[in-house]
């Protein structure tokens, strides 16, 4: 009777085994997974009465997203995610490139069943920050974790940034809310940092700012860029209020390089300097519903006319996915790039290509304002 046992346990083991290969062996390429990891916190972030408070956004050290964190058991149980994080450098103004991340946990007992979970945890001060940059940690046990609360604003009173290294948050099948990760073991994705930057390389390199935001990354550090600074935007856009008056006609036309806001050499990432007047862009286009916007994206002559059509292309996405995520209806916008094809300055001088490096965004609709 022991050896049929024995024999049962062996086969199960063999079908966890194999099953657990099939899984790894599915896994996503790095870009899959940081398309998904942009797309989820993209989606957390846009739910009106959800989300994660902008007060601890503000606050937040490290950005952490682990797209499709696997759950699941047959005796034995565990997790196992991969994403990335994203920290403030530069005097908290800018946002590093992005490190690969592992989570790992485990957990024993008579348990069936899976499921797929999108996870966002943030690093709420330097003791924590440091940590994710060293080999690997414990949430919960060398660093304090908590859940998170959820919706737009939290309380004046509350004081669960105080205490906690990492606040966490989870989305499965539609449902959000704050999720304790004790005993969760967090460490850099040595292998996932190679692929992503062509070399060996080490997290606090990254996480401290000391390469750029490789091409496939941009996207999401820009989204991380966007939604960790909610505290700046009304403030600053004051100061810029004019920037959007050049749309209160129908054919007006905005260029963000006018404000001094130029995209970097090959980048589409929106410079932070951007977003205040993109903040008062939005707020005028949602307060007029009825007008419509072209958003056209230009380059220098740096490089090839295909590449630069296609790099035109994915700025003037990036200034609309800004405003849509800021509440902007996307079926308003459109998007066109133009390449090196229109030229405002002399591209033999240093200045001149950073001012064709540059989005336009022009009033299409044909209605007149009310009250005009």
């Amino acid at each position: 009777m022991t050896c049929v046992y024995i024999g049962m346990f062996h086969k199960i083991l063999i079908a966890s085994l194999a099953a657990a290969t099939l899984t790894f062996a599915q896994e996503k390429t790095p870009d899959q997974r940081l398309q998904n990891a942009t797309t989820a916190l993209r989606e957390i972030m846009g739910s009106p009465d959800k989300g994660i408070p902008e007060e601890l956004l503000e606050k937040a050290q490290c950005v952490v997203v682990v797209p499709d964190l696997m759950k699941g058991a047959f005796i034995v149980g565990g997790k196992y995610g991969r994403g990335y994080a994203s920290c403030r450098i530069d005097g908290q103004k800018r946002w590093s490139a992005p490190g690969a991340v592992r989570i790992e946990g485990g957990s024993f007992g008579l348990q069936l069943g899976g499921s797929s979970t999108d996870l966002v945890m943030l690093v709420m001060n330097e003791k924590g920050m440091q940590r994710l940059m060293t080999d690997k940690f414990t949430i919960g046990g060398e660093a304090a974790g908590a859940a998170g609360p959820v919706g737009r604003h939290i309380s004046a009173q509350t004081d669960i940034a105080m205490h906690a290294e990492i606040l966490t948050w989870s989305r499965s099948r539609g449902l959000f809310g704050g999720i304790s990760l004790d005993g969760a073991t967090l460490r850099p994705d040595r292998g996932e940092n190679e692929k992503l930057y062509g070399h060996e390389i080490s997290q606090r390199e990254i996480l401290e700012g000391r390469v750029p935001p490789p091409s496939g990354t941009r996207e999401f550090v820009g989204l991380v860029s966007r939604i960790a600074r909610p505290g700046d935007y009304e403030t600053a856009s004051n100061r810029h209020a004019p920037a959007a008056e050049s749309l209160r006609k129908p054919g007006g036309r905005l260029t963000l390089g006018e404000h001094q806001i130029r995209f970097a050499t090959g980048q589409s990432a929106i410079p932070s300097e951007a977003e205040p007047v993109l903040h008062d862009v939005a707020k005028t286009l949602k307060d007029n519903p009825g007008w419509t916007v072209r958003i056209e994206g230009f380059t220098d002559n740096v490089g090839s006319r295909d590449s630069n059509k296609k790099l035109s292309q994915a700025r003037a996405d990036a200034v609309m996915n800004w405003l849509a995520d800021h509440g902007v209806d996307k079926n308003r916008m459109s998007a066109k790039g133009y390449g090196e094809s229109r030229p405002i300055a002399d591209n033999s001088t240093d200045d001149g290509r950073a001012k064709n490096r540059r989005v336009e965004i022009v009033r299409t609709d044909n209605r007149a304002l009310a009250g005009e």
